[in-house]
């Protein structure tokens, strides 16, 4: 995570940006199921039910 001095004016509180690659074919997977859903959202839901199955609770 970011330190609140490494953050960029615009950058939101209590959040970081990430950038990812996904391969093409994944990414296409992906888009073809996603609907209206917003990218962001979708992956934060994957990533959220992948700690679950880890027997992590999700925070936030």
């Amino acid at each position: 995570m970011q330190d609140e001095k490494d953050k960029k004016p615009y950058d939101r509180f209590n959040s970081t940006r990430r950038t990812i690659r996904f391969d093409d074919d994944l990414l296409e997977q992906i888009n073809s199921v996603i609907g209206d859903e917003p990218f962001s959202s979708w992956v934060k839901t994957a990533c959220r039910k992948e700690l679950e199955r880890l027997g992590i609770e999700p925070k936030g």
